[in-house]
């Protein structure tokens, strides 16, 4: 059955040119994102790029084999650096502009400007390196947990090696794939592998961009914008996720409740601004002195709750006395000379399925027993307070004075 190839491309370049109109349109929506627009351009472009080979004699003309191919060139290498600037680098805009240039200086020879089977060869080379530039852009940040990261590796990629194949057919298949005379059925094939990347690529991408746009939410949701810690409603998340992993579960795990002393005085005599200063400045000592796997959640005002999976009761000791004596040294530059604070520490620790509220209130009264101690002390529950019902851990904990 032979196929239109005009209505093939006409169909292709049409859906490309919608595509990169979605891109632009949800840029304007949204300018934060100037990965969409390095998207929308391109698409369009190299949608509308793709319409010179509807044109006829356009293989024996320079300026749509020269810059007909760096158009289509651009367009794709435009995706990679949008991937660039997703991942919040800088676009490589010379170094593509030197791919271009580098294909339209070829074209200036004659002798391969008039051999087909070397244009397509080194135009096939040049998009797979584009390719794979945008899949390593993409795999070198796999650490950032998106659904769509690896579907969209494994797209750029795949592209990628259709080129490198493609390389590979050129004496032998027929156009486009190869250099021999035009065959409807293989510009059927091939029009259908371009436009299908381009589209599982592009919903991939703006799948993407939601995910990380959800992410963002989520933890500007779960987070105290004065420290950076998370938050009470992170912590009750938390809680909620260890109390389904710890049923059976022997793993110690450790619970630090963590208190600021006479920081109402702090406030008093230096102001708000000062307290604050104070606040972030604990938070960064308790970060310097954790392990990353550790969880810190500011629970409100000065109290703090710190959790540390896989630490038995002396490692955490050792920890949070290390935490201790880093605030106690610690020394804020004011207005009015230097403030300083301490923090008493309350401290519960099992390596049995005991719920995380249970922990929570027993390192609660931990901290209150420090505060009545003197403050600036690390105290330790009573192994008799990890036994309590769950039940009573569900009233709030105890409001103390500063």
């Amino acid at each position: 059955m032979q196929l239109d190839s005009f209505t093939l491309l006409v169909a292709g370049t049409s859906l490309l040119v919608l595509l990169g109109a979605v891109f632009l349109f949800l840029w304007i929506r949204d300018r934060r994102s100037s990965a969409l627009l390095w998207w929308g351009i391109p698409l369009i472009f190299g949608g509308l790029a793709i319409s010179v080979y509807t044109r006829p004699g356009w293989d024996t003309e320079f300026f749509p084999i020269a810059f007909g191919n760096a158009a289509r060139i651009f367009a794709l290498g435009c995706l990679w650096q949008g991937v660039r600037v997703f991942e919040g680098r800088k676009p490589a805009v010379l170094a593509l502009l030197g791919i271009c240039g580098l294909w339209i200086g070829l074209c200036a020879i004659p002798e391969f400007g008039s051999n087909m089977t070397a244009r397509i060869a080194v135009v096939s080379s040049l998009n797979a390196l584009l390719c794979y530039l945008a899949a390593w852009e993409l795999w070198r940040d796999r650490q950032e947990i998106l659904t769509s990261r690896w579907p969209s590796i494994v797209v750029f990629a795949s592209f990628g090696t259709l080129m490198v194949i493609r390389t590979a057919l050129v004496p032998i298949a027929p156009f486009p794939v190869g250099a021999e005379a035009l065959d409807p059925n293989w510009l059927a094939g091939f029009m259908w592998l371009v436009f299908g990347h381009a589209t599982f690529s592009a919903i991939l991408f703006l799948s993407m961009t939601m995910e990380r746009r959800e992410a963002e939410q989520r933890s500007f949701a779960l987070s105290d914008p004065l420290t950076g810690l998370m938050n009470r409603r992170a912590f009750a998340d938390f809680a909620a996720r260890m109390g389904r992993r710890r049923v059976g579960s022997r793993n110690a795990i450790a619970i630090m409740v963590l208190d600021l002393d006479h920081f109402k005085s702090v406030n008093d005599r230096f102001g708000h601004e000062v307290g604050d200063r104070m606040l972030r400045a604990f938070a960064d000592v308790s970060e310097a002195n954790v392990r990353p796997s550790d969880q810190l959640f500011r629970m409100g005002g000065e109290e703090f709750c710190f959790a540390l999976p896989e630490t038995p009761l002396d490692d955490a000791i050792v920890v949070a006395e290390r935490i201790r004596k880093a605030f106690e040294a610690s020394v804020l530059d004011t207005s009015v000379g230097p403030a300083a604070a301490t923090v008493s520490i309350g401290l519960a620790a099992t390596q049995f399925a005991v719920d995380i509220e249970v922990l929570l209130a027993a390192a609660d009264a931990a901290v209150y027993e420090a505060k009545a101690r003197g403050r600036n002390r690390v105290v330790v529950a009573e192994p008799s307070s990890l036994m309590r019902l769950p039940a009573a851990a569900e009233m709030p904990p105890v409001r103390r004075t500063a």
